[in-house]
């Protein structure tokens, strides 16, 4: 893990599953998102705030105007179809499961905010789609490359004590590129193709190294929007809503104070013993 002067968790370097099975599982999700890809029809050249390649994405969300959390809509059919057979498999399914166990095992407290959130937000809404069962993220980014290399960027509509989980894959040398970046630590870190990470993406700003020409890089980046907390901690109801019915909402120095103390501290966790992740798919 990695932490600060006090002992908190500021990122979690899960690296690879300790599977027999992972060469395939590797090489399994990384042909399903490359098929993706293809069948979208996308360039692999799209430019958008964190880069220039291809995306989907699934789940659930809130924010950017909307007025209640909403499941994230498909381009066109054939994006609907691709990312349901995403979902579908079992390898990627696996690899989502091994990130959120991640989570629990280290943070357990953020796994149980977000837990929570989610469970009550699906409760709420029996129309909003999880990405994944066994699984408290509430978004998934498929980055179906061909080339993934992000620029510098904080992600900002995440929970800013919340968590991002990525997990990476492709076909290139991870000792000469695809390095994650992480500006505000001075830490470039070397990713191999199968490993995954969990970082506080809201507040860490980060990137990755690009790669060798003729190589391919993508990602599934797992994370969960600041809105769906909001929308729960205002009672179910936008915070406009809240704040017209005459409530008060917590100055953004005590939310965040509440949001530190979740992030727990190394110290005493798990010191002297082995973390173990449970696959529940």
């Amino acid at each position: 893990p990695l932490v600060d002067s006090e002992g908190r968790f500021l990122g979690l370097l899960l690296g690879e599953m300790r599977d027999e099975e992972l060469p395939y599982i590797r090489a399994n999700v990384t042909h399903h998102l490359h098929e993706a890809r293809r069948y979208c029809n996308l360039s692999g050249t799209e430019q958008h705030r964190r880069g220039r390649y291809s995306t989907t994405k699934d789940g659930v969300s809130m924010g950017g105007g909307q007025t209640r959390p909403m499941n994230m809509v498909f381009r066109n059919r054939r994006e609907r179809r691709a990312v349901a057979r995403l979902r579908r498999s079992l390898s990627v399914r696996r690899i989502a499961t091994f990130g959120s166990s991640g989570l629990r095992t280290y943070v357990p407290e953020v796994y149980n905010e977000y837990s929570r959130t989610l469970d009550q937000i699906c409760a709420e809404d029996t129309t909003l789609r999880r990405p994944f069962a066994n699984n408290v993220f509430a978004g998934v980014t498929f980055n179906l490359g061909p080339r993934v290399v992000t620029s510098r960027h904080r992600d900002h509509l995440n929970l800013p004590f919340g968590w991002c989980c990525v997990t990476v894959f492709g076909d290139f040398d991870h000792t000469r590129g695809g390095h994650l970046v992480l500006w505000d630590l001075g830490l470039v870190i070397e990713v191999p193709p199968g490993a995954t990470f969990l970082i506080p993406s809201a507040i860490l700003e980060h990137s990755n190294l690009d790669i060798a020409e003729g190589e391919t890089r993508m990602s599934i980046t797992q994370y969960s929007a600041g809105g769906l907390f909001r929308w729960i901690r205002c009672g179910s109801r936008t915070q406009a809503a809240f704040e017209r019915d005459g409530n008060r909402v917590e100055t953004g120095a005590t939310r965040w104070q509440a949001g530190i103390a979740l992030l727990g501290k190394w110290a005493g966790r798990l010191a002297g013993r082995r973390p173990q992740f449970r696959d529940m798919c």
